[in-house]
């Protein structure tokens, strides 16, 4: 006798995984099938390597499921309105910068201005349309949305504190790119070293082609650009500065900037946090170093990109004045896109910064020598960063660092 409340055995081998996506939405065409490379590369390194526990194995493979069938339905909804194809994303702002830079509470205010487009979580979980939907009301993705931050919110409170995960608000569009299965947001979740390998030298441009398609396709659904700019932010990317700027040409760049000391603490608290959600076994050490050589390299390789721009391509920002005066940080900002900043939009930013306070989804804490940093350790992996945007004083003041 089997107890009904357990979820049943997720498939896990590429081609149940097609099946299950077809039989959840009676469709077999997954449109062009490059992503069949870096799905296959996936699980093939899931059962050796992430260890997952049950509920990973739920969320993992349950993700991967959820991800075909909305290809599914994308590729379907292209068929019948091919017009998708005709919308143009222009001059989306973008925000830059390592993680817990500020990044997300920048996003989240510009976002509060009624005239741009945002990356709601709800859309970016499921950008294809339910069978079911009426235009103009997508209750049913914004309700399983709100499910899941349900479930975020009651079984992993660490995770919510650190990267409050709700359904309305605005979160990174690697959601959406996570649907190419080239995207590292799969290996910091489900630690998966070959998959690693593969996304880590494979070219990253189709990745950003299927991030755009999507975006397309979520502005047809809301009735055109009409002169909104998408607000996007993602820290990866940094580690694809050029094929990002291929994509998105006319992008708005703003990088935000912290002290390393702060950042890579405070991140390796969030990423393991994120696989403890899905694995009994987590090693902080092996945690700590793949995160310092991603992030290291990452920026490495930035600073290459970044020096063969113009030199006012990229607008910097400080840590300290997102989380200090962040209605003047938006003010550079929109300057700096040629923007009006209408009095709708400052009193929108200013009560959406009153009414979020930090840490409302709870406290949490970190500390370096869980994960192998030393201040020595990360100063010299970030020197070349440190050199020019932290010590020189470009920037402003430093962070006070406490031990």
């Amino acid at each position: 006798m089997t107890d009904s409340n357990v979820p049943a055995a997720p498939p896990k081998a590429v081609a149940a995984l097609l099946a299950a996506a077809s039989a959840a939405t009676g469709l077999d065409d997954f449109g062009d099938r490059y992503f069949m490379t870096g799905l296959t590369k996936l699980v093939e390194a899931l059962p050796g390597e992430a260890q997952l526990n049950a509920t990973g194995e739920q969320l993992v493979y349950g993700g991967i499921i959820k991800l075909l069938v909305n290809r599914l339905r994308y590729v379907q909804d292209i068929k019948r309105h091919p017009e998708i194809l005709n919308e143009k994303i222009v001059k989306p702002i973008i925000i830059l910068g390592l993680p817990r830079t500020g990044t997300t509470k920048l996003q989240r205010v510009l976002s509060a201005d009624p005239q741009v487009q945002r990356m709601d979580y709800w859309r970016t979980t499921n950008p294809a349309r339910f069978p079911d939907e009426e235009p103009g009301n997508p209750r049913g993705r914004i309700e399983e949305a709100l499910a899941v931050e349900h479930m975020f919110a009651t079984q992993f409170p660490d995770w919510m504190a650190r990267h409050p995960t709700e359904a309305l608000e605005p979160d990174e569009e690697l959601h959406l790119m996570a649907g190419s299965f080239e995207c590292m947001v799969t290996w910091l979740f489900a630690r998966s070293p070959s998959f690693y390998a593969h996304i880590s030298t494979c070219d990253q441009r189709p990745m950003y082609r299927h991030l755009y398609a999507q975006m397309q396709y979520l502005q047809w659904q809301d009735g055109g650009a009409r002169g909104r700019p998408w607000i996007m932010k993602s820290p990866v990317h940094i580690n694809a500065l050029d094929a990002l700027l291929e994509i998105f040409p006319d992008a708005v760049l703003v990088h935000c900037h912290r002290d390393l000391q702060k950042v890579m603490p405070s991140f390796g608290g969030l990423i393991e946090a994120a696989r403890r959600i899905g694995s009994d076994h987590v090693d902080q050490k092996v945690l700590g170093k793949e995160m310092l050589d991603y992030w290291s390299g990452a920026l490495d390789g930035y600073l290459i990109e970044r020096d063969k721009l113009p030199a006012n391509r990229v607008l910097d920002v400080r840590f300290e004045d997102v989380v200090g005066d962040i209605v003047e940080v938006i003010r550079r900002i929109y300057d700096y896109a040629g923007r009006e900043l209408t009095p709708e939009a400052l009193a929108a930013f200013r009560d959406y910064d009153q009414t979020r306070p930090d840490h409302h989804w709870g406290s949490y804490t970190y500390s370096a020598d869980d994960y192998g940093y030393t201040p020595e350790l990360i100063d010299r992996r970030f020197a070349a960063y440190r050199k020019r945007f932290i010590d020189s004083g470009r920037l402003g003041r430093k962070e006070t660092v406490s031990a």
